[in-house]
């Protein structure tokens, strides 16, 4: 009974991915002074509107542009698919996360509603919505309100950076990883971190980085695209697309740099 009440859960899941489209409308402003795409700027190591796709991989996925200017309606109606629900996203809301876009669609479900006004966005019933030519309902509906704090220009977009740096950070520590600065050290969020690891002040961990189990990572590094063998020591040095094998101890002020 057990293993087909699994198998009932895990259909229940299939068919509830399989009845939601998710458009991901990409934002421009002129908030922005210098950029023309707002939403390609990144924010740890993810573009902002590559936060969002993260967030609904789970659904099949179509982008389109979007100023202060458009209506939602007309964008997205030539994108609509036969999908039970259409939920509508910002790229300015690089926050989103997977349990807030399952609960928010859990909510749907259960009202079957037609609209539902998000802080930032929408869950329409695909049909309904091919029919008509105004969103009807305005009354918002709250979900995790962090989720969509929104970058609407460049100091926004560092306070929003903070949050992010804070979760990945949350993150390793509760998988293990000893960090003694919070404040000073910087992982972008595609870097993996091994449990047992040390990490001083100081520390930049950027690209598709990996760190071993039990490393010591002294004030000072800046680590890029490179994979740190278990037990080693970094002190203060430069490492970019390179190997560091087990065990070894990288001195103070080494440049290693495409030794793979």
């Amino acid at each position: 009974m057990e293993i087909l009440e699994v198998s009932k859960e895990l259909q229940t899941k299939k068919d509830e991915q399989n009845d939601v489209a998710v458009i991901i409308l990409l934002y421009k402003t002129p908030n922005f002074v210098g950029f023309f795409k707002p939403f390609d700027l990144e924010l740890c190591g993810k573009k902002l509107w590559k936060w969002v796709e993260l967030a609904c991989n789970e659904y099949s996925i179509k982008t389109t542009f979007c100023t202060p200017e458009s209506d939602v309606l007309t964008l997205i109606k030539p994108m609509l698919t036969n999908k039970k629900y259409t939920l509508v996203l910002y790229s300015d809301t690089p926050l989103i996360q997977k349990n807030t876009i399952e609960e928010i669609l859990t909510y749907a479900r259960a009202k079957t509603a037609n609209v539902v006004n998000l802080t930032r966005g929408f869950v329409f019933d695909t049909e309904y919505i091919k029919t008509v030519d105004k969103i009807q309902n305005n009354l918002v509906e709250r979900f995790n309100e962090e989720d969509f704090i929104t970058v609407y220009d460049l100091k926004q977009l560092e306070f929003v950076g903070q949050i992010l740096r804070q979760r990945i950070l949350d993150f390793h520590q509760k998988n293990g990883v000893l960090i003694y600065d919070t404040n000073s050290v910087f992982v972008d969020a595609d870097v993996i971190i091994e449990s047992g690891t040390i990490i001083e002040p100081n520390n930049f961990i950027k690209g598709k980085t990996l760190i071993g189990k039990n490393c010591k990572l002294e004030s000072g590094n800046q680590i890029c695209d490179s994979i740190v063998g278990e037990n080693c020591v970094l002190k203060s040095c430069y490492v970019c697309c390179s190997k560091i094998e087990k065990n070894t101890t990288v001195e103070p002020f080494e440049k290693i740099i495409n030794k793979m």
